[in-house]
């Protein structure tokens, strides 16, 4: 039986994709599990795989067009099925696909008869009502859906085109009276430059686009404040010289997966601080999952360490380099980014002192981790020359205190100062 594959919903705040390359043609067999298309998201370039096994009869999207989630892209038949011309439907209102394709029954409609002009225009209902109510003709509108259906917001835009060509119609003008004697010439002026020599407009991606509206949405809407702590990294310093030892050329630990299995570890004796506000509640989460945040040259990535707090560093330093090959290689897994609690973010590494981040929502807080640095200390009242690093934690104010953020912060000052207590 044939079946529709639909644009799926591969991260939580996803709308739309682009379709950026078809690795089957049409034709071509396919397996359950194989690569189908490789699709941009609002995140990144991620793989949709085929859950259905079979032939790819029909794209219904071509490379470069942009679809919203639940739309239908491709059909695929069953390898004893004939190819037919397929009348897939779009997902109806309401409906919220998954993060895996969505399989439907695909209606197969015999050629009867051939339809007249108008009813071969692709449009959808609501376009050809508000089409006849406004006396347009639907053969002039370029549709923008899929397959170049014509949708509401197409009908809206060339019926404000219409009525902007109406308004600028040039009205006959009176008979003019006789000429005024000329004014005096004006000095002359030097023309200012064009803006296209002041500045250059660049398009945002996806991701920028989405990046850019999840923070003001979390700056504006979430009261952040911040608290900042002083770390001792001689002793931890020495032991990731030890634990690099045992791990091999290859398998090294940095820093940052000792910051992150510290963090999980003051979740877990803090479980306040591993929470979510939402519609007037506090959600306690049950799983310890870290986010590190990963520069990319278009934004800004969280990928996930899932479960950190059960995890020795070797584990979390193997796991993070996976998934930064995965990123590199724009192999990415929706799984990748799912179900963060709290995130970690480094900047130490481009000799950052201090930063404040802003928090990824839903999470209720975010730490900025700072380069070490050798500074002079005053230790038993002699000075002395130390490495520290600063860590700062940005924190939603409805889930919790000044108190609390301190008493989290301190347990990572522990944990990374006494840095055996991460190996047992």
């Amino acid at each position: 039986m044939a079946v529709t594959v639909v644009m799926p919903r591969l991260s939580d705040s996803m709308e739309e994709g682009t379709i950026i390359k078809w690795m089957k043609g049409e034709g071509d067999p396919i397996e359950k599990g194989e690569t189908l298309a490789e699709i941009e998201t609002d995140k990144a370039n991620m793989q949709l795989e085929s859950y259905e096994s079979g032939i790819l009869d029909k794209i219904i999207v071509a490379e470069g067009g942009k679809v919203p989630v639940g739309e239908p892209i491709a059909v695929i038949r069953g390898r004893d099925e004939k190819p037919a011309a397929f009348s897939a439907a779009p997902a109806t209102a309401g409906e919220k696909p998954s993060g895996a394709a969505v399989a439907a029954k695909v209606e197969v409609s015999p050629p009867e008869k051939m339809p007249a002009p108008e009813e071969r225009l692709k449009a959808s209902p609501i376009a050809r009502r508000m089409a006849a109510e406004q006396g347009l003709d639907l053969s002039a509108i370029t549709g923008t859906g899929p397959s170049g259906r014509i949708t509401k917001e197409d009908v809206e835009k060339f019926a404000e085109l219409m009525k902007q060509v109406h308004e600028k119609e040039v009205p006959v003008p009176p008979p003019a009276a006789a000429p005024a004697p000329p004014p005096p010439p004006a000095p002359a002026v030097a023309a200012p430059p064009p803006a296209a020599e002041l500045a250059e407009v660049a398009p945002m991606s996806r991701m920028q686009a989405t990046i850019a509206k999840r923070m003001a949405q979390s700056k504006s809407t979430v009261p952040h404040f911040y608290v900042t702590i002083e770390v001792d990294m001689q002793e931890a310093v020495q032991l990731r010289k030890q634990i690099n030892a045992t791990l091999g050329e290859g398998n090294e630990a940095s820093f940052n997966d000792m910051v992150v299995k510290a963090a999980a570890l003051a979740l877990r004796r803090i479980p306040h601080v591993n929470a979510s506000y939402r519609d007037g509640s506090i959600e306690l989460k049950k799983q310890i999952n870290v986010g590190v945040a990963v520069a990319v040259p278009e934004g800004l990535l969280v990928p996930v360490i899932k479960n950190a707090d059960r995890k020795t560093i070797g584990e979390i330093a193997r796991e993070s380099k996976q998934i930064f090959e995965r990123i590199r290689t724009n192999r990415m897994q929706t799984s990748d980014f799912e179900g963060g609690t709290f995130t970690v973010s480094n900047l130490g590494m481009y000799d950052v002192e201090e930063f404040a981040a802003i928090i990824n929502p839903p999470e209720s807080a975010i730490m900025a981790v700072g380069s070490i640095k050798k500074k002079p200390v005053v230790i038993d009242d002699n000075i002395v020359v130390s490495e520290r690093m600063r860590l700062t934690l940005s924190v939603d104010h409805r889930v919790f205190y000044g108190a609390t953020a301190a008493e989290f912060l301190q347990e990572v000052k522990r944990l990374m100062e006494k840095p055996m207590s991460l190996l047992v």
